[in-house]
């Protein structure tokens, strides 16, 4: 008897550029099945379903989508074994932090992926000229694979490398493997098949829902002599501040005393070093993704108003986000 196939829930929302060959793409819900056709090979991966969020052409972008994403996903835990979303690569971070954040317990493996390829202009004929392989199929035969697989986890599929979302950072601009994992640790690759390279348990709660973020986040990189009279209107807009620091450098003592004012939390990045500076608004944040750590602050001051209670979440690990460097 054939062992009957797994159910995945592919999720469209950009990013569906077929190939270099082949250009089609899901602009809109009619679009999919014809779009489907075109890759027979995942049907006999697994059963697919596909939901339809955002046509290729569309802007839609930020925390309206995430948060459009996140429900989706939410209300059809139960009814599939894991869950692929297609996204364009200039946002496809973000939106597959923003998941990582807000599905409390996961226990399916969500996978994002997409194409490289931009619409058809100039450039994507040069492409073709160029590379092979950058288009969104050869990357969801491989996302339906591992999608089959107990992996309750939030990661990206590119090329032959399964990364944490919140592992990964944009290594190259055109490449089969765009992204690359921070602490290079990898959750699976696919070669000849698939090679598991991190045991992921499945929670012992049920999953839980906190799909409330604050985008209005202010996000300054900082420089010697920065005055922060120069955005103190947007700061009046403001629910958060996040400064990116410079390498192996402390910030100026006025800047820190004029931060010490602000009436909102601040998170202070700085990937290499950070000092603690002892305050009640002012978070140091050091071992994280630079877009991880904004993708959380945004997810923090969703969740509370409380400055002890959003420095505690904020150095919490909440979803292996930790870099611990070997």
């Amino acid at each position: 008897m054939t062992p009957k196939t797994k159910k995945i829930c592919l999720l469209i929302a950009g990013g569906t550029i077929l190939s270099e060959k082949d250009q089609a793409k899901v602009e809109k819900n009619s679009d999919i099945q014809t779009w489907l056709e075109k890759m027979p090979e995942l049907s006999i991966v697994a059963e697919i379903e596909p939901v339809f969020i955002i046509g290729e052409n569309n802007d839609f972008s930020g925390k309206e989508l995430w948060q459009k994403i996140i429900k989706e996903i939410y209300e059809r835990l139960d009814s599939f074994a894991g869950f692929i979303v297609t996204s364009r690569v200039n946002n496809i971070i973000y939106n597959a932090l923003a998941v990582s954040f807000a599905m409390v317990n996961l226990n399916k493996t969500v996978i994002f992926t997409g194409s490289q390829l931009p619409v058809i202009n100039k450039e994507s004929i040069l492409l073709k000229k160029t590379f092979g392989g950058l288009g969104i199929k050869a990357n969801l035969i491989n996302a339906i694979q591992i999608a089959t697989m107990e992996l309750p986890v939030v990661g990206l599929m590119f090329g032959n490398s399964f990364i944490r979302a919140v592992k990964a950072v944009r290594s190259t601009v055109y490449a089969l493997n765009i992204f690359s994992s921070v602490d290079n640790t990898y959750l699976a690759k696919i070669d000849f098949g698939i090679s598991p390279q991190e045991k992921v348990k499945l929670p012992t709660s049920k999953p839980e829902l906190k799909n409330n973020f604050a985008s209005e986040v202010l996000v300054i990189k900082y420089y010697p002599g920065f005055n922060l009279d120069l955005i103190k209107d947007s700061l009046k807009q403001s629910k958060g501040l996040f400064i990116e620091g410079l390498a192996i450098q402390t910030l100026n003592k006025k800047f820190i005393e004029d931060l010490k004012s602000l009436k909102i939390p601040v998170v202070v990045y700085n990937n290499f070093f950070i000092e603690d500076l002892k305050t009640k608004n002012i978070i140091e944040v050091s071992k994280m993704t630079k877009e991880t750590a904004l993708v959380k602050f945004m997810w923090v001051l969703g969740q509370t108003k409380d400055l002890v209670k959003i420095k505690e979440l904020m150095l919490e690990e909440r979803c292996a986000e930790f870099i611990h460097h070997k």
